[in-house]
């Protein structure tokens, strides 16, 4: 095992070949900032699924560390979301793009009408940005206000529900934890007891903590959520802020559901 990527053999492995995983650790300026970030590649025979894509503006930085491991960016054949916040989706058009369309869009049903357009973003409201643009050092104000009042716009070709298994990698379980945001996920990868918890769960200074509440509109909920990941046998964890979990994982998530 190396870094933050692993290879597990699958009790499906008479049907396919093992599934792989990296967590890909990716530092980002943002806005005179650095934000390292996780997004997911899981990969096998069939290609390759991306869950969630950076900061806007980072297609470049991404792809390379794509190539890095399954060496042809055109592997790609689906990218899951985890939910809308913009640091999650931001190079959404340049990935479709760049595979001239051949690219499968997935997002709960509930964020669905945000990314699409035709709601405004859940967290972006007028105020939020101005609050952010505000705490920005100054030469980056202008950027800041543009991008943050422009978030990325598509279509999501597939609208997932709760409880459906992707039929994919082996079976990956969408498990719908409203609270960050209405259609807020995580994913559970049968085969390998991963669970990919986007914002839900973050490691801080190395300790497995929920949503932070600053970002999370709706705490209440998202603390409710938490109750829904105490039934999977779940070996590791990899946040989005944060990076792999390991440690006995199933029942620090039942600590946390309990608070």
């Amino acid at each position: 095992m190396r870094g933050s990527e692993y290879r597990v053999i699958s009790p499906y492995a008479i049907m396919q070949k093992p599934v792989h995983v990296s967590a890909l650790p990716l530092d980002v300026d943002v806005f005179g900032t650095i934000s390292k970030i996780h997004p997911v590649l899981l990969w096998d025979e069939n290609g390759a699924t991306l869950i969630d894509t950076g900061y806007p503006g980072i297609f470049a930085q991404l792809k390379q560390a794509l190539e890095q491991k399954i060496h042809s960016f055109n592997r790609i054949k689906r990218i899951i979301l985890t939910h809308q916040d913009w640091d999650h989706i931001g190079t959404v058009p340049d990935i479709h793009q760049a595979l001239n369309g051949q690219v499968a869009i997935y997002a709960h049903a509930a964020e669905k009408p945000y990314l699409e357009g035709r709601l405004p973003h859940y967290k972006l409201t007028p105020e939020r940005i101005a609050k952010r643009v505000a705490a920005t050092p100054e030469i980056w104000r202008e950027k800041a206000r543009s991008t943050l009042s422009n978030p990325p716009r598509f279509t999501v070709d597939y609208a997932m529900t709760d409880g459906e298994i992707l039929p994919f990698h082996g079976g990956i379980e969408v498990i719908h934890v409203p609270g960050h945001t209405p259609g807020n996920i995580c994913l559970y990868v049968r085969s390998e007891r991963l669970l990919i918890a986007g914002d839900q769960l973050r490691l801080d200074n190395g300790t497995l903590v929920g949503p932070a509440p600053e970002h999370t509109p709706d705490m209440i909920t998202a603390q409710q959520s938490l109750k829904k990941l105490i039934r999977f046998d779940i070996d590791r964890i990899i946040c989005y802020h944060g990076g792999t979990y390991t440690a006995h994982a199933a029942s620090k998530i039942a600590e946390l559901a309990s608070l």
